[in-house]
């Protein structure tokens, strides 16, 4: 007879690493929380970069210039990586903990370093989507959906 073996789903695999009944569970089910709240307020970030590119196709973009095109692929894309990067952070640190065989030192110190990248570039990423949506050829968009506030 074949043993059927049951592969756990990466939802499984992800809730049992983060819930699991050992000693650090406090420190992942914290950094689980953070970035899951993360990707959650910027989740907000990706429907307004929807929001923009249904705009964008409401135009008559013949008549915008290449200025606007390249203001609005930065606004796009910089809209859409804080959100990645906050869902990547939980897969990274799994994979990190649960896939790698480094020594305990090296993870502690990997880990460390992963929450600082991400940070970093979440920071500098709110940072650049504040300069780009002040651009000329972005005016019209924040204006008309209210994001004048926000920036």
């Amino acid at each position: 007879m074949a043993e059927e073996t049951q592969e756990k789903t990466p939802f499984k695999q992800l809730t049992s690493f983060y819930f699991s009944n050992n000693w650090y569970s406090f420190f992942t089910i914290t950094y689980l929380l953070f970035f899951l709240y993360s990707a959650i307020f910027f989740l907000d970030y990706v429907f307004t970069a929807l929001k923009f590119i249904l705009y964008t196709l409401g135009l008559s973009t013949p008549l915008l210039g290449l200025n606007s095109l390249f203001w609005g692929i930065m606004f796009v894309i910089s809209l859409v990586i804080p959100f990645s990067v906050s869902l990547s952070a939980i897969v990274v640190f799994y994979d990190l903990w649960a896939k790698t065989k480094l020594q305990i030192k090296q993870k502690m110190i990997l880990s460390v370093f992963i929450v600082i990248i991400i940070v970093t570039i979440i920071v500098t990423m709110d940072d650049i989507i504040r300069n780009v949506a002040r651009q000329p050829s972005l005016n019209d968009f924040i204006e008309k959906s209210g994001l004048i506030q926000r920036i």
